[in-house]
């Protein structure tokens, strides 16, 4: 993993949804926010996400 990426786990706990972390990768499968689909992810692979993803989580899940 690259130091400037972050995982579904450590956003969900910095967004304080340790328990939620299952909301975050559904929506990373099916994201709802205009956006268009999250890119550079294999299935089967864990997510290891940019600065750009992470930002839009955040925006996404600190307005619900």
């Amino acid at each position: 993993m690259d130091e400037s990426t972050i995982t579904p786990v450590e956003l969900s706990r910095e967004l304080g949804m340790d328990r939620k972390v299952r909301q975050i990768r559904g929506f990373l499968r099916n994201p709802a926010d205009g956006g268009g689909p999250f890119e550079g992810h294999e299935i089967g692979t864990e997510w290891h996400l940019t600065r750009e993803q992470a930002d839009r989580i955040r925006r996404h899940f600190r307005k619900v």
